[in-house]
């Protein structure tokens, strides 16, 4: 079942309308809309991949992914987040942290938050590699949409 957020809040801000998908996940919503009213500055880095850029030629996304912070967008206010290229899935986290398991892209003017899975493993991913549990040093298994 989907359930979509009101585009306009009871004090009459405009909010971006944010889409919640069958494996909807509030811990994340909760994450990035506390970025979001703190005023944090967010970076969103896309995911230079073959499922997102199918007609580039692998070494030109291995050469891009090198470059990777010149593609950086930088989200000041939830409004931006609708400025992300269409169709595009990306990486989105505080501009000041080193490593996110959100993601986040924009679908026929929605925009959507997500977990990233390995579609070859099944195990949650992060900018940076698997997700792990700091606590344990084990790889975490959490229940995120796949990308």
């Amino acid at each position: 079942m989907n359930h979509t957020t009101e585009p306009q809040a009871s004090d009459g801000n405009r909010h971006v309308p944010v889409e919640r998908l069958q494996h909807y996940n509030p811990e994340v919503e909760q994450r990035v809309q506390g970025w979001l009213d703190g005023g944090k500055p967010l970076v969103w880095i896309p995911i230079l991949s073959q499922e997102n850029f199918p007609d580039t030629p692998p070494d030109l996304l291995q050469w891009a992914d090198s470059h990777q912070a010149a593609f950086h967008v930088q989200i000041h206010e939830p409004a931006d987040l609708l400025l992300m290229p269409e169709g595009v899935t990306g990486w989105l986290m505080p501009s000041d942290a080193n490593d996110t398991d959100v993601a986040c892209g924009v679908w026929n003017g929605e925009v959507y938050i997500l977990g990233v899975k390995d579609q070859r493993t099944g195990r949650a991913q992060t900018l940076l590699g698997e997700r792990f549990d700091k606590a344990t040093n084990q790889a975490d298994e959490g229940d995120q949409s796949a990308v």
